[in-house]
């Protein structure tokens, strides 16, 4: 009968081949870089050898993102987008174009609570907004596989704080944590001004950036990696020795100006000093020729001195 029969699942073929080419290329035809061939010694591009490889502090393959962050990325059609750039060069450039605040949301998409019911985070149809141009950027460096070589030029970048702030946060969800601060200590007082925010907002330092990444594991509605307790511990003592030294180095810098200014201070009033001096004899206002002249006997004596003094020499003159 009807119940003694087995009920069968049937497997779904209809499944829709972008999902399938999804599951298998989640990245899309965002690829990792040509790398060098070991045997070709004119070879100029980077060593396969010199990839920084990502420590895993959760899911292999995600970068250390936020899941809800990662699934948005790759869905989004710029990611997808990215695909058509293959070198490091292109994507630093899109950087410099297309990034002007560091969020990993879109500002005004996402909102920190968690949606219920049926359109919670775990059904992929949630509050989770949209993610940033900066964050997609920065998955799209993960998927090249960048070298230590690359980064060091992401971080060291003349043409935008954006493209520095990047590679710093490339370190910061890639990096073993052990490493972390070798990377991070040229950087804790450097005095670059922008804004995490883009226009018009809050303006501070690259280096506060780099301590707040050392510091704190809330990153705008997402949490950064958290770093393994004798690491943090380690990062916040060697970062506060650092802000110690710095703060006593601009102590001896501000010492210097002090002195600098006082000493021309002092070499002002010694000029006025002198030139007062010389206004007083008269010296500072005559010719060079009439300083070395004798003053005439009508401005010695008074008017009438001269013709006095020729009279009486002619009378003494006739007597002898």
């Amino acid at each position: 009968g009807a119940r003694g029969r087995r009920r069968v699942m049937v497997k779904n073929n209809y499944s829709s081949g972008r999902n399938d080419d999804r599951l298998q290329n989640p990245n899309g035809k965002n690829l990792p870089q040509a790398f060098a061939d070991v045997d070709d010694k004119d070879d100029k591009r980077e060593n396969l050898t010199d990839v920084l490889p990502c420590h895993p502090y959760s899911a292999v393959g995600n970068m250390n993102l936020n899941s809800m962050l990662i699934e948005n990325i790759r869905s989004h059609d710029y990611f997808k987008g990215l695909g058509e750039l293959s070198t490091f060069e292109e994507v630093v450039d899109q950087i410099y174009y297309d990034c002007t605040y560091i969020t990993p949301w879109r500002p005004g998409t996402h909102k920190a609570q968690r949606a219920a019911g049926m359109c919670s985070g775990l059904r992929g149809v949630s509050n989770a907004g949209v993610p940033s141009t900066a964050y997609m950027l920065l998955f799209k460096l993960y998927t090249l596989q960048l070298t230590r070589n690359q980064i060091l030029r992401l971080v060291t970048h003349k043409d935008s704080p954006y493209i520095r702030a990047i590679g710093l946060l490339y370190l910061r969800y890639v990096c073993e944590p052990k490493e972390l601060w070798g990377w991070y200590e040229p950087y804790v007082s450097d005095p670059e001004m922008w804004s995490q925010l883009g226009e018009g907002g809050e303006r501070s330092t690259l280096g506060s950036f780099v301590r707040r990444l050392c510091t704190e594991l809330e990153w705008y509605d997402t949490m950064l990696p958290r770093l393994p307790v004798p690491v943090a511990r380690d990062i916040e003592k060697k970062l506060a020795e650092a802000t110690a030294a710095g703060t006593q180095r601009e102590r001896g810098r501000d010492r210097e100006r002090r002195d600098e200014r006082r000493d021309d201070d002092e070499r002002g009033r010694r000029d006025e000093r002198r030139d007062e001096r010389r206004d007083e004899f008269g010296r500072s206002s005559r010719p060079l020729a009439d300083r070395n002249a004798s003053p005439s006997l009508d401005a010695a004596f008074g008017p009438g001195e001269e013709a006095r003094r020729e009279a009486r020499a002619a009378k003494f003159g006739a007597k002898a």
